[in-house]
């Protein structure tokens, strides 16, 4: 296994932006951030996490810099915790998890859906992780990855960053995102990020992730039963098997551009990325970006807001008026 891809999967945009918020919990109180959390109680209603948990989690997001305590109250001294534009540039990966929830995930919930619209009433918006030029999106193949001018390294939240969804979570009740059940793992977001460099053997697995063959092993078989990757076989005697992404695998792809975007803008020095992305068809380096499909224009979170997804008869309905 060639030890320029080993590196290139473990040290890029992406797994540094998981090194800060790539945890279940973190992702989590982000979500309810983005739904309008700001204070404790906000999210001790919403989410069934221990006060100690949360207390912690919102000391690293601030420590981090997504999040800014802003005191509301004295006596006694009461704060609140407010998005900070690093936090709020997430709003690319957090539609692009809304977007696949709604479209691949088992556990998505119909009645919940939302689409957006422009808060300037200028119509719908449709959106889709871009090229810097570009109105359509980047899909898989469109672009290589390429190792970058600097092989710099992010801090790691280390002590976060290798724990699995928490039997606690699972048992609250409340449901988790299937998205943020995967993305919040760091051993399946690296298995994940493996399969995109089209790594696909179980050795070949072993040797580019420094992983235990156990935690490898129950990582894949995780993905398999959530229908992420298909098990193939290659080789029958002796029998042997490879992963490959399946079409709800591959329609996480814009999740993970939006993800190295981020990285790339606020945890890489600019014009220093450790990996590049180029362009299969022009050479040219590509940084992904948030744009309406419609208009072609740069999303924002404050020029869209959410409503109520068209049920499937105004859908139609609207399909037969044009």
């Amino acid at each position: 296994m060639d030890s320029r891809l080993k590196q290139m999967i473990q040290n890029n945009p992406v797994s540094h932006a998981m090194d800060v918020v790539g945890e279940a919990w973190t992702m989590l109180i982000l979500r309810e951030a983005f739904r309008g959390a700001r204070r404790f109680d906000d999210w001790m209603e919403r989410l069934a996490i221990a006060r100690s948990v949360l207390a912690r989690r919102l000391k690293t997001l601030t420590d981090a810099g997504l999040l800014s305590r802003r005191q509301y109250q004295t006596r006694p001294d009461r704060y609140e915790y407010v998005l900070t534009a690093m936090g709020r540039d997430l709003y690319g990966v957090a539609i692009m998890l809304i977007l696949w929830e709604q479209d691949w995930s088992p556990r998505s919930d119909p009645a919940r859906a939302i689409r957006l619209v422009a808060r300037d009433g200028s119509g719908a918006v449709e959106p889709i992780m871009a090229g810097e030029d570009s109105g359509a999106p980047i899909l898989p193949g469109d672009v290589m990855p390429r190792p970058g001018p600097v092989p710099g390294k992010a801090p790691a939240l280390k002590e976060m960053r290798r724990r699995k969804v928490q039997p606690a979570m699972r048992a609250s009740g409340k449901p988790i995102e299937l998205g943020i059940e995967l993305f919040g793992d760091y051993w399946t977001n690296l298995v994940l990020a493996a399969c995109f460099y089209r790594v696909r053997r179980y050795d070949d697995f072993l040797k580019t992730l420094d992983v235990s063959t156990s935690v490898l092993a129950d990582r894949l078989e995780s993905l398999v039963s959530h229908g992420i990757l298909a098990r193939k076989r290659y080789q029958i005697r002796p029998e042997r098997f490879e992963y490959v992404l399946t079409q709800r695998g591959l329609a996480l792809y814009p999740t993970v551009l939006a993800f190295f975007a981020w990285g790339a803008r606020w945890l890489c020095e600019p014009g220093k990325l450790p990996v590049e992305l180029v362009s299969q068809t022009t050479g040219k380096t590509v940084l992904p970006v948030l744009r309406n499909a419609v208009t072609g224009e740069e999303i924002d979170a404050r020029s869209v807001r959410p409503v109520p997804a068209l049920s499937a008869s105004e859908r139609a309905a609207i399909s037969a008026a044009q």
